[in-house]
């Protein structure tokens, strides 16, 4: 059996490394390969990645189901942005 990396012919491990954000519209968010939840109130969450920390801004904001590998967030989303951590 083929590796899925091989079908697709992704360049391996480091795709499933990097953060993935998939939006439905202004309502919906899910992330992928997150490390952990550092702050949720219902207009601001905040995950640490591994390039460095994403912010999700908006109104009513709540997480609806998450993983070790992905999060779903629904709300008023209004903004994502990627604070790049420090290169080493």
């Amino acid at each position: 059996m083929k590796k899925i990396t091989e079908i697709c012919r992704l360049p391996g491990e480091n795709v499933f490394r990097e953060t993935q954000v998939i939006l439905t519209g202004k309502r919906q968010a899910v992330i992928e390969n997150y490390k952990n939840i550092s702050a949720y109130t219902g207009e601001r969450i905040e995950l640490l990645t591994v390039s460095g920390r994403l912010l999700i801004c908006g109104k009513k904001l709540e997480i609806v189901n998450y993983t070790k590998l992905e999060i779903c967030i629904r709300g008023r989303i209004e903004g994502i942005t990627l604070e790049e951590g420090r290169k080493k």
